[in-house]
């Protein structure tokens, strides 16, 4: 009989969505016997009160980052992670959550949304499903509302060792926590030479290559000063401006290109060849989100932040300056400070790229897997 495996996830922000995504990819192509179905949470939740959540989340996260910090702080706490956990759960106890879910009848669900492990926890002590779960933390940081069913799953993935420690104070046994990293696996198309890509673009390949993400959405007016900065400074640097599906912010660049006679950078919108992208590169500059920052870490390109959005970001920022792997900046005129650097010296990022060289991350997905399959057979 085929096994059936359950990925949950919630939109806000793209961050859980596209570690969902690389999970059911990679685990298809494994084994295309397993019956996966991958779902976004906020699709079957209460219809007034999803949409509203998910845009209050996108308000502090592109707004007012310092109030999300603080709503972030408040319920890391047992106490008030239960009292968070309950109410938002509710979002999600009705007919057509619970119908989806118990007609697909998955013997697993892996949840890269601390919903979909809270919502799984509650089915499975109703009865509603009996299944087994695995929590994959999409950030560098485990907050409380991860933790939610932790007394019956069969493992807790995390990103940093660091955070094995954290999680057994929490009350979380060590044997389920495992630090592997989180879990991408990016692919190229099989023709693909970053050097015939280099001149695709009109660069040379004698300079650095900067992939720089400017952020889609409202969160795209954000990079925007730092990019002008970029745009009016006539770098010895080449820069690939990715403005995702934020056509204004793009105009707003392409603007800004003409106007200074600029010859060293191109613009983007929406793509999906960022594994492609990210090969061709040589560093990246983006917001410190769990997903973007690990997809630069997989392929070792030194990792420039900006925009921090506070709350989980914050551990993704301190996790990757702890260990070398890149700088965050506050404001445009720092930013630009070491960008300069960087075009005068470009061996000032090997220390950042060799760090990264000695991480082993890229296992995670296929350790995952290992996992997986494993509870599968018990």
């Amino acid at each position: 009989m085929k096994k059936k495996i359950l990925i949950t996830y919630a939109m806000y922000g793209n961050g859980h969505r596209a570690v969902a995504e690389y999970i059911e990819k990679y685990f298809k192509k494994q084994d295309p016997e397993l019956e996966i179905l991958a779902i976004d949470l906020l699709k079957y939740s209460m219809p007034v009160l999803g949409t509203l959540s998910q845009k209050i989340t996108d308000f502090f996260l592109l707004k007012f980052p310092a109030g999300w910090s603080t709503i972030y702080n408040v319920f890391d706490h047992k106490i008030s992670s239960e009292v968070a956990s309950y109410m938002s759960s509710g979002l999600f106890r009705n007919k057509r959550m619970k119908k989806v879910i118990t007609d697909f009848d998955p013997d697993m669900t892996i949840s890269t949304h601390f919903f979909g492990s809270s919502l799984i926890e509650l089915y499975n002590r109703k009865g509603y499903t009996n299944c087994k779960l695995i929590t994959v933390v999409t950030d560098y940081e485990a907050h409380s509302l991860w933790l939610k069913g932790y007394k019956d799953e069969e493992a807790i993935i995390v990103g940093d060792k660091d955070e094995v420690k954290y999680l057994v104070k929490k009350g979380v046994d060590p044997k389920i926590i495992k630090p592997l990293g989180i879990p991408i696996h990016p692919v190229s198309s099989n023709n693909f030479d970053p050097k015939d890509a280099i001149k695709k673009y009109g660069f040379s390949g004698n300079r650095p290559i900067c992939l720089f993400f400017g952020g889609g959405g409202n969160g795209g007016v954000l990079s925007l000063p730092y990019i002008k900065e970029v745009i009016k400074s006539n770098l010895n640097i080449d820069f690939i401006y990715v403005a995702g599906k934020n056509q204004n912010s793009k105009a707003k660049v392409d603007a800004w290109i003409e106007e200074q006679g600029a010859k060293n950078i191109v613009t983007l919108g929406y793509v999906n060849n960022v594994p492609e992208l990210l090969q061709m590169c040589d560093f990246v500059v983006s917001k410190p989100g769990g997903a973007q920052t690990t997809e630069s870490l997989y392929f070792k390109k030194p990792i420039i932040m900006i925009n921090c959005s506070g709350g989980q970001e914050v551990g993704n920022y301190k996790y990757f300056e702890r260990n070398g792997y890149g700088r965050r900046f506050r404001f445009p005129f720092t930013f630009m400070n070491f960008m300069k650097e960087i075009s005068k010296h470009p061996k000032t990022l090997d220390k950042m790229r060799k760090n990264m060289e000695k991480n082993k991350s890229e296992k995670a997905m296929s350790k995952l897997y290992d996992i997986a399959i494993k509870a599968l057979k018990k």
